[in-house]
């Protein structure tokens, strides 16, 4: 098995997957139609207007076509002639905004021209000649498996064992629990080590991250776990800082992310799935069920809040679903289902 990007165009959202060589996922990028016109994705390049100049902050606020303003560092060499308040600038985007937090920005030459913004599998972190599939149905689930993945508090470790990932408002905390594991401290924890990493990219968590691992005896072991971290962190393709271990066994480290996390697209605040995830996931299988049973005329049912959703079509869903399967569809409520409950069946 090979590495391989999934990529799946869907009615209002694309969704794209990295698989390793072992079939695990590595990094998810999700892309929603809604939000083309409020939010500016990471790398593009836009022209931006100066609204404040911060000398505290040896930065300036800049107002950005839409999505809030962003925020533009100077660095050692201070303000740059061009940037003053009212100025018109190009910049580039380096981190998306967050939640709470506008994006931060990068200073383009004057006079240079914007380049055009990259796709979204172009802006994943992909090796060289890495294969690209347009997912099918299978495809589909194996995308699905992925988020259900990056969204659950528990990860498991191949041997036994998990680790229990909770992001704060100050850090990310992980917690190793060797279950009923029969590895050495030394081995389990390395395998420990090697899953808190794939899954910080998994989820595109940053910041403050603290791993507290299990218990070593063994002096060795404390320093062949250090030498597989530095190793960790330099194939982490976002910049990652570590803090030696601790004799606690604890790891601080500070990484670096430039978009959001699966979470902070696909939930609330509550932390359950937002009406519009609902919703897409229902489109979905709608399509699914369409093709999988050819020319059959298809109702999707759904509760009442994602019904109002759906009917104001906000997206222009209809007309994208009627060219994807033509007019063989319709919406119904079904009071009887959950606010956001939904179910594909035939008319």
């Amino acid at each position: 098995m090979t590495d391989l990007v999934l990529v799946d165009e869907a009615v209002g959202e694309t969704r794209a997957c990295l698989f390793d060589d072992q079939g695990q996922p590595v990094e998810l990028a999700i892309e929603r139609g809604s939000e083309a016109k409020t939010r500016i994705p990471e790398s593009a390049q836009v022209l931006g207007r100066v609204r404040q100049v911060d000398a505290g902050l040896n930065a300036a606020f800049v107002e950005m076509p839409f999505g809030g303003p962003g925020f533009l560092p100077f660095g050692k060499k201070g303000r740059p002639a061009e940037v003053h308040e009212g100025a018109e600038i190009p910049v580039q985007i380096t981190r998306e905004a967050l939640p709470g937090k506008g994006p931060n920005l990068r200073l383009l030459p004057t006079g240079c021209e914007l380049a055009e913004p990259r796709s979204l599998v172009e802006r994943m972190y992909l090796p060289k000649d890495i294969q690209i599939n347009i997912a099918d149905r299978e495809g589909r689930e194996r995308i699905d498996a992925a988020i259900d993945q990056a969204l659950a508090k528990l990860a498991m470790i191949a041997g036994g064992g998990n680790i229990c990932i909770e992001p704060t408002r100050a850090l990310v905390a992980i917690d190793v629990d060797t279950g009923q594991t029969t590895l050495s401290p030394g081995k389990f924890n390395y395998r420990a080590a090697q899953t808190a990493f794939r899954q910080l990219r998994l989820r595109s968590l940053g910041g403050i991250v603290v791993i507290d691992f299990a218990p070593m005896r063994v002096k060795n072991e404390r320093a062949a776990l250090s030498a597989a971290l530095q190793s960790l962190a330099r194939n982490d393709p976002a910049r990652v800082d570590l803090l030696p271990l601790s004799r606690f066994g604890t790891l601080e480290l500070l990484r670096r992310r430039n978009t959001r996390s699966p979470s902070e697209i696909l939930l609330g605040s509550n932390g359950k799935k937002t009406v519009e995830t609902s919703a897409l996931e229902a489109l979905r299988g709608l399509e699914n069920e369409a093709l999988a049973k050819g020319g059959a005329t298809l109702q999707l049912q759904a509760g009442a809040v994602l019904h109002d959703w759906l009917s104001a079509d906000d997206i222009g869903w209809v007309s994208s679903m009627q060219d994807r399967i033509g007019p063989r569809f319709s919406l119904e409520r079904n009071e009887s289902f959950s606010r956001q409950k939904w179910e594909v069946v035939p008319k």
